[in-house]
């Protein structure tokens, strides 16, 4: 199989996605958040009947020419992991997207309308006053 779409390393996440598209399976899984490819399966199958996931949205089977295939877990599926798998890995991937979750996308805004004096003292601004 080819290289995993994520990986850490020196405690660094390294994203590899060429259409934007995350899917790993259970064993790049396993080995992203270095546990037991079990463990990656228990909890997997403990997201999908909470039923927090959606199933059909998460998972797909990818069949290889040869007849074979295996089962693919999105990035969804993969974040809720982290979230409930306790190592070392899963910790630098949870601070990691909390890291990315507060990065603003877009620099703010800022809008200054042309308010003089005059104008503010004429509007009755916050209070329940009527002409």
């Amino acid at each position: 199989m080819t290289t995993a779409p994520i990986t850490i390393a020196d405690g660094r996440v390294i994203i590899r996605s060429a259409d934007g598209t995350i899917w790993m399976t259970k064993h790049q899984i396993a080995n992203l958040f270095e546990c037991f490819v079990a463990k990656a399966v228990s909890n997997i199958a403990a997201i999908l009947k909470s039923g927090v996931l959606d199933e059909s949205r998460v998972c797909r089977f990818h069949r290889y020419r040869d007849g074979g295939g295996v089962e693919m877990y999105s990035l969804e599926m993969i974040v809720a992991l982290a979230f409930r798998i306790d190592t070392h890995n899963a910790v630098i991937f949870r601070r990691w997207l909390m890291e990315r979750a507060m990065q603003p996308t877009q620099p703010p805004v800022s809008v200054f309308l042309p308010w003089s004096e005059t104008d503010i003292s004429s509007r009755k601004i916050c209070r329940n006053e009527t002409n």
